[in-house]
């Protein structure tokens, strides 16, 4: 009978234990801060910022990859896949810096139009698709995000 109590008591415990260990939550996309489009030449645009994710969780989550596919005007242009090891705190907002160079036939854009293109400050719909893979509890696992801003391409 003390046998039979003693495996009831590891089973309740073992259950108890199980049951408070929450499955780790996906980082949330917030979408893309500070993004500078910067025309060099007449040839090529830099495209900086900072992509924004929400730990939603009560443990600390590190970043490893971000694999994204990067469309302009709906035509895809590039894509980008980069190694990270950023810490996101528990609860909180982490910053994943952007950096991509884009040439301008890229953005379909030529000559001509690049030039009154940048005199106007004319606008293009820029969009990013794509997934971060985050660790947690030794687990990694993907995150899918897709995220559009009509960005000011200007002198």
């Amino acid at each position: 009978m003390n046998q039979l109590w003693i495996r009831w008591l590891v089973i309740a415990g073992l259950s108890l234990l199980l049951a408070s260990c929450t499955k780790p939550e996906a980082p949330d996309f917030k979408g893309i801060k500070n993004l500078k489009v910067n025309v060099q030449g007449l040839n090529n645009a830099q495209i900086n910022g900072d992509a924004i994710f929400f730990n939603p969780n009560d443990r600390q989550i590190t970043l490893k990859q971000v694999d994204v596919e990067v469309s302009v005007e709906g035509q895809k242009v590039k894509d980008i896949s980069r190694e990270y090891d950023i810490t996101a705190e528990p609860n909180s907002d982490v910053s994943v810096p952007i950096d991509v160079t884009l040439s301008l036939e890229d953005l379909n854009m030529n000559l001509l139009s690049t030039a009154m293109s940048m005199l106007n400050g004319a606008e293009k719909k820029i969009r990013y698709k794509g997934k971060a893979r985050v660790k947690m509890y030794g687990v990694s696992f993907n995150v899918p995000f897709d995220y559009e801003d009509d960005v000011n391409i200007a002198l």
